[in-house]
């Protein structure tokens, strides 16, 4: 099995060489697919995450998802821990937070991860099993656990 850090450094780079229009078109198209997933269309309350470059783009599906949806961003913590709050408006209701990732400003609500209807989570890759390696702070991770709780 390959180390996770190479592993990780070698599709980050592979990912960060992908041109920013094509990134755009790929974004468009993964988000169009998610929305028209019946799980997705039926949940009420989501949690998504702000897409930073070069991530999927996020942001102009999150204005989108504020028509219909109760729309929740993570707000990073205290202990590496992530903190699910509502947003009801892009970017009013966000700042410019740790490591440079748009997220919640503290006046927004808190909701438990337990109480989401479905979660969306960045991810550096995934298997077919539904693993996930993230870029290896294990916010997302503590999260997901969170989640399962219940």
């Amino acid at each position: 099995m390959l180390d996770k850090a190479f592993l990780r450094k070698a599709l980050l780079e592979k990912r960060g060489n992908i041109p920013s229009l094509l990134r755009r078109v790929k974004s468009r198209r993964i988000l169009r697919k998610l929305s028209r997933e019946p799980v997705f269309r039926g949940a009420e309350h989501v949690a998504f995450y702000y897409g930073i470059a070069p991530e999927v783009e996020t942001n102009p599906f999150l204005k989108k998802l504020l028509k219909d949806k109760k729309l929740y961003l993570p707000r990073i913590g205290s202990k590496k821990s992530l903190a699910l709050c509502r947003v009801s408006a892009i970017p009013q209701d966000l700042k410019n937070g740790v490591y440079n990732i748009m997220e919640p400003k503290t006046v927004c609500k808190k909701r438990s991860p337990a109480k989401m209807d479905i979660i969306i989570v960045p991810g550096v890759a995934f298997d077919r099993n539904g693993g996930r390696l993230g870029r290896g702070g294990g916010y997302y991770d503590r999260l997901l656990r969170k989640a399962k709780a219940v």
